[in-house]
């Protein structure tokens, strides 16, 4: 008898489970009761890209086909209390943007991109555990899927790896590291007009010894980081909130929104450094009858990311950005134009000059289904400045160039 219990539980949950599939079929969405459900998407970005030269050594590819995101998605609640998100990606990209064959880089290869849980015990005190987004700035925390220009990924686009490695600066790893194992306590106050983050983070670069003082160090603290935001409510604009604290660069005429933004960041790094963070950012969109403008901003200092003569050195990176959306559907989808500016510096960083880099970019986007099923034609710019110049020219490299790429989105 108990076992026909058993098998008659069984039964019923399965049912339940396969009539809720059926009833959300489109957003594969699973309703076992009200406070109980989970979301399944399957998303990916393929492109094709039209390299400009790189230098006269490298044998670049000129005309190349990329499939740079393939990705499976879960996101859900277990009751009232409980939710859960999970994120894996599939990666394959043969060749780096420089045109370097990526011998060293397993071509092909699944890993778990984000996973998490967030305990939601009232709106002004929530918690969130997993490898997350570090609460730091708003580029911190944009969307992957959610982006204005489709070949927004400042560490691939430094093409030369001059602040990622070929001289010893890793900013990509300190500043622009967005995600690692932690803990963020969160919450809102005044119907989301003002949002807080306060997280505990693993520290990923303090896995080496160092000496000072005449005493070997190990690196085993905690990396620390807050963030405050606030949105006018008063005025008509929407809080921005998701499950697992990501934001998008638009959301495509369906809500006006204003949110300002400061945060703050600290960890020990390699060689002895204490490296603090201080982010300012604004967002800014709103409805004017079919036309949807909107406008971001972002400032990241970054202090003592690298060493130069046994003195510490300073980062910084900022970025403009917008997007003009017609919100009215022209052939089978909603045209826009977007653009953005974005420069990277470190101090003294070849040669006791800074090294900078500008990228420019702009992108003609169509929304067939917002961002789920979405074209991008773009136009990539990037002109190394000053010590990283210096270094490319020693190096027979080219510092200037323009990439035009053809992106495809989707989402199911």
């Amino acid at each position: 008898m108990n076992m026909k219990v058993s098998r008659w539980k069984i039964l019923s949950i399965a049912v339940a489970l396969v009539l809720g599939y059926a009833v959300n079929s489109v957003a594969f969405r699973v309703d076992v009761d009200e406070d109980t459900w989970a979301d399944f998407a399957v998303r990916g970005q393929v492109s094709y890209k039209d390299f400009d030269k790189r230098s006269e050594e490298i044998d670049y590819r000129q005309n190349y086909f990329e499939l740079t995101e393939a990705e499976f998605y879960v996101k859900g609640q277990i009751n009232s209390l409980i939710q859960f998100f999970t994120q894996w990606e599939c990666v394959y990209i043969p060749i780096k943007l420089n045109g370097d064959d990526q011998t060293d880089y397993k071509k092909e290869r699944a890993y778990m991109k984000e996973t998490g849980m967030n305990f939601l015990f009232a709106p002004e005190f929530k918690v969130r555990l997993g490898r997350i987004r570090i609460p730091v700035s708003r580029y911190h925390q944009r969307s992957d899927y959610g982006k204005v220009i489709a070949t927004d990924y400042f560490y691939r686009y430094d093409v030369h790896e001059v602040f990622k490695g070929a001289l010893d600066l890793n900013v990509n790893k300190t500043a622009l590291n967005i995600r690692e194992p932690g803990v963020v306590f969160f919450g809102d106050f005044f119907d989301g007009m003002l949002r807080y983050h306060a997280g505990l983070f693993n520290q990923p670069h303090n896995e080496s010894h160092y000496e000072k003082d005449g005493e070997d160090h190990n690196y085993d603290g905690l990396r620390y980081t807050a963030r405050l935001a606030f949105t006018p409510i008063m005025l008509g604009f929407k809080p921005e909130s998701s499950l697992k604290g990501t934001r998008k660069d638009s959301y495509l005429g369906k809500k006006d929104i204003l949110t300002i933004g400061a945060g703050y960041s600290m960890e020990e790094i390699y060689d002895g450094l204490d490296n603090e963070m201080y982010a300012v950012d604004a967002f800014f969109e709103k409805k004017y009858g079919s036309i949807v403008p909107n406008l971001g901003f972002g400032y990241i200092e970054a202090k003592e990311t690298h060493r130069i003569d046994d003195k510490a050195q300073d980062s910084a990176f900022w970025f403009v950005q917008g997007q003009l959306l017609y919100d009215k559907v022209v052939g089978i989808g909603k045209p826009a134009i977007g653009a953005k500016f974005e420069r990277m510096q470190s101090d003294k960083a070849y040669d006791n000059k800074d090294a900078k880099s500008d990228r420019l970019s702009v992108a003609l986007n169509y929304y067939i289904k917002g961002y789920s099923a979405y074209i991008s034609l773009g136009l990539d710019n990037v002109k190394y400045k000053d010590g990283a110049k210096d270094y490319l020219k020693a190096n027979d490299k080219e510092d200037s160039f323009t990439d035009y790429s053809l992106t495809l989105q989707f989402i199911f």
